[in-house]
């Protein structure tokens, strides 16, 4: 049998036929695919940008501290060792050389830290504490100014109470603090009243505030001041130079000395791809022998903060992903539209092919031919955009989104046309009787139901995995399609519902009409009938408008969610935190006075606070504010109000009435916190704000009631509400306080790369939804015209007018699309108010909790749209109707 070859002629004409429809074909694939696989070098490229924004954040939180063993005194007697400095650079050496490859990679150098305890100085009573701090950058020593006095030099001698001294050097600010100068010399002594003889040798400024060593060890350049059981208390830090430090060895016992190095990451060089392993590798340190052993002791939060990162990367990898499946679904069902059509034009064509004897397989490889050049080509444009504008995308996450499309352009056309060459030669016939003409309509039903009953448990099973698992469950690259295609299923069985509530609706309104006395309604029900519910045509308007819906709700709850999480973050429109300073509550009322101010609280904020109970025991935020104030403050906000303040003004007992948040349900129970050597006991009366946007748990006491213990928490903080907030802290805060901003902390929160990035993903994918919900409604309508044509052409040589033609006209195009609208709009914003909790939107937002559902009311201007575009096709139908000549009409 002769091998049946491609006829290339018809290929060619069938081309030239409709050159337009295949270009359209050809422009969906390629911005789908260009989008699509965008996203996946985009996304990596965000990773790597949020993971070093982390760090960065992070500051010394994220760093790698290695404690090293300092030695033992020997018993016959300690000399001093002019080695110590060459001694401690070659420790912190071996140090980095002792961290696994991944670790070294991302960190800078370390820098080396020998500090003593807080020492008690004995010349003016208690309440004055200064530590002696050596710091040995890569660079060498901090680089200082003398104000007064010069640098530490060597001790050549003993004093005359037999004692080494240690010559340091004082910041101004330390040196004022202390009330100490040149040439001064301190007596001190460490916790267990082991002497210690300091000599000032002189008084520094930072040439460099913002260095790193500065941040090591902040106490060299700010004192801390307070009250501790009503003394007040003044802790600082001194320098010690590299002359001084075989002096700082010799004068305090080893014991009493604490060698570390600091690695800080490198942020630039820490990426997404490398966290798992950094993560590991921060574990197996931790994990190793420690001072115990005599070897170095590990300790970091690096993996803490690493872990918090790729939570919230992976949260918004699952939320693209989201955006993505609907975005391809809609574009798959266009494709198979614009096939449609294809195919329609074609009948004649394929039809004739069938009759002189064309095999099915034949037909369907012409067809073939065709689509796969246009599938080819667009794919090639769009993944050769994406390869320009942004760089090659990888196969499992980039050029894999192209493959469904390719695949549907391509098999679309020749499957329906196969179908169509089948139907035409087919020589079965519909039977004579009436029983199996309807057990043929049976069948036909019942394989209808059992499709749509897959739908509804595919959609239903896909719901349930995303409340099990969410868009986190999955690993490194977000959720499964399972899992992030749960929108694409609500809107298909949302539109399966209407396709089972369009035609008896139609139905009805034909009976209804019937009764009328005008004909256009009646006329508008007779072709929707048996036009209207064409399942194809409403089922992509309602999905593409829902994804739509579903997108630019996703952006506008995450914007709102950052408004309410940096406001949280700051606990007022400012903040003003200083050193522990009894003025504060003065700098409140000052604030509070000033126009455009609503409501000033001050306060203490203390991190790290211990607690504990009869079974449990952590370390807490420990919050304490005039409750009245505070209470005033977040009824004056939109903080989140906590009418429970009140319970704290009912003090007076042998227990300080307290809010908590947080914690295990075994801290309520007989609590106590641990502030300045003593135990303060608590009775928990209800639940305590999130002040500050704090992740750890949260107590929150009254001023008072705290101070009627004996125990005095001196302010360092101060809140701010009114539009006037910001001005008013700005004038009147210390040089040394810090201001912090709620419109700063938005902004800040707006531009990082992963909210920043997700917004942008929406909007793309959004105006390329209502593209395809566009070319969708032109297709639906260019699919029907030749029916329509004839419909209204006996409709006008029959005489109707004009006018109530063009209604007919506007009618029949116009309905199925405003069910298809507000279909999609009211599946988007329930499947948006279903699964938003499910999407982890707080990781990206900041909050603790999911933040509330938005949608914006301009969402509804997209079906706005689809109603100018249908007029706009009536317009054109009617104009191409006009043309006809009547006298041709009445001979056809």
């Amino acid at each position: 049998m002769p091998r049946s070859r491609l006829h290339t002629a018809t290929i060619r004409g069938r081309a030239a036929s409709a050159p337009g429809l295949l270009v359209l074909m050809g422009l969906v694939v390629a911005l789908t695919t260009a989008l699509t696989s965008a996203v996946a070098p985009l996304t990596d490229r965000t990773a790597d940008r949020a993971i070093a924004e982390n760090v960065r954040a992070a500051g010394l939180h994220g760093a790698v501290v290695a404690t090293l063993p300092e030695g033992y005194d020997d018993p016959r007697g300690k000399t001093r060792d002019p080695r110590s400095v060459p001694e401690t650079r070659l420790a912190a050496d071996q140090a980095q050389q002792t961290l696994p490859a991944p670790l070294a990679a991302v960190l800078r150098p370390g820098v080396a830290t020998i500090t003593t305890p807080a020492l008690q100085l004995l010349d003016e009573g208690p309440g004055r504490y200064l530590r002696l701090a050596y710091i040995d950058t890569p660079g060498g020593a901090p680089s200082v100014t003398y104000t007064a006095g010069g640098p530490p030099r060597a001790s050549t001698a003993a004093s005359g109470a037999g004692l080494w001294p240690v010559q340091v050097a004082l910041s101004q600010a330390a040196a004022r603090a202390l009330g100490v100068g040149p040439g001064d010399r301190l007596s001190a002594e460490d916790e267990q009243h082991r002497p210690v003889e300091v000599r000032v040798s002189g008084v520094y400024a930072a040439t460099e505030p913002g260095d790193l060593a500065w941040q090591v060890e902040p106490e060299l350049l700010n004192p801390t001041r307070g009250l501790s059981q009503g003394v007040p208390h003044t802790s600082a830090a001194a320098l010690v130079s590299p002359r001084s430090l075989p002096d700082l060895r010799l004068a305090v016992a080893a014991d009493a000395l604490d060698h570390r190095v600091l690695f800080v990451p490198e942020p630039t060089r820490v990426t997404w791809s490398d966290t798992a392993e950094l993560v590991r590798a921060v574990a197996s340190l931790e994990a190793s022998a420690g001072l115990a052993d005599g070897e170095i002791s590990w300790d970091s939060l690096l993996g803490r903060v690493l872990q918090d990162a790729r939570s919230q990367v992976v949260a918004a990898r699952g939320q693209a992903q989201v955006l993505l499946v609907g975005l391809l679904a809609c574009a798959l069902l266009v494709l198979v539209q614009a096939a449609q059509l294809l195919v329609r034009r074609r009948i004649d064509s394929i039809t004739m092919s069938r009759e002189r004897g064309a095999s099915l397989f034949g037909v369907g490889r012409e067809l073939l031919v065709e689509a796969v050049v246009v599938a080819v080509v667009g794919a090639a444009l769009g993944l050769a955009t994406t390869w320009l504008l942004v760089g090659a995308p990888g196969w499992s996450t980039g050029w894999a989104w192209a493959v469904p499309v390719v695949v549907v352009a391509a098999l679309a056309a020749p499957v329906m046309g196969g179908a169509v060459a089948g139907s035409a030669a087919d020589a079965r016939r519909v039977p004579a009787n009436r029983s199996a003409r309807r057990t043929a309509a049976r069948g036909r039903r019942l394989l209808r139901l059992a499709l749509e009953v897959c739908v509804v448990s595919v959609a239903a099973l896909s719901f349930v995995a995303l409340r099990q698992r969410g868009v986190t469950g999955a690993g490194d690259q977000g959720a499964d399609l399972m899992v992030t295609g749960v929108s694409v299923w609500w809107a298909v069985v949302g539109a399966v519902l209407v396709l089972r509530l369009f035609p008896p609706a139609v139905r009805l309104a034909l009976r209804v009409t019937r009764r009328t006395t005008g004909s256009v309604r009646f006329l508008v029900a007779a072709r929707l009938t048996a036009t209207g519910s064409r399942a194809l045509a409403l089922v992509v308007v309602s999905v593409a408008l829902a994804q739509l819906t579903l997108g630019v709700a996703l952006a506008a709850t995450e914007e709102r969610g950052q408004e309410a999480g940096a406001l949280l973050a700051v606990g007022g429109e400012a903040r003003l935190t200083t050193a522990p300073d009894p003025a504060l509550d003065a700098i409140a009322r000052q604030i509070a006075g000033r126009p455009g101010v609503e409501v000033a609280a001050a306060g203490r904020v203390a991190e790290g606070v211990r607690a504990s109970a009869r079974r449990s025991a952590d370390t807490v935020r420990l919050v304490v504010v005039d409750a009245t104030a505070y209470r005033d403050l977040l009824a004056a906000s939109a903080l989140p109000d906590t009418p429970q303040l009140a319970l704290l003004d009912s003090g007076g007992g042998p227990r300080v009435p307290a809010l908590l948040l947080g914690g295990d349900a075994d801290l309520r129970g007989d609590l106590s916190i641990r502030w300045e050597d003593s135990s303060v006991p608590l009775e928990v009366v209800g639940r305590a704000p999130q002040v500050n946007a704090s992740v750890d748990p949260v107590i929150v006491v009254d001023a008072q009631a705290f101070a009627d213990t004996g125990a005095l928490a001196v302010p360092d903080t101060v809140w701010a509400v009114g539009p006037g907030a910001a001005s008013a802290i700005q004038e009147v805060a210390p040089s040394s306080g810090s201001v912090v901003l709620y419109s700063d902390v938005l902004a800040e929160r707006r531009d990082a790369p992963l909210a920043s990035g997700l917004v942008r993903l929406a909007a793309a994918s959004a105006a390329l939804l209502l593209l395809l919900a566009i070319v969708a409604v032109v297709l639906a309508a260019a699919v029907e015209a030749p029916g329509r044509a004839a419909s209204l052409g006996r409709l006008r040589a029959l005489g109707l007018r004009d006018r109530d033609l063009r209604r007919v006209l506007v009618g029949e195009l116009l309905a199925p699309v405003l069910v298809a609208s507000l279909t999609g709009l009211a599946l988007g914003v329930g499947c948006a108010g279903a699964i938003f909790g499910s999407l982890s939107l707080q990781q990206i937002t900041g909050q603790v909790d999911p933040p509330g559902l938005v949608v914006p009311w301009w969402t509804a201007l997209a079906g706005l749209i689809l109603v100018v575009v249908v007029l706009t096709v009536a317009a054109v139908e009617w104009r191409r109707l006009r043309r006809r000549a009547l006298a041709q009409l009445l001979r056809s």
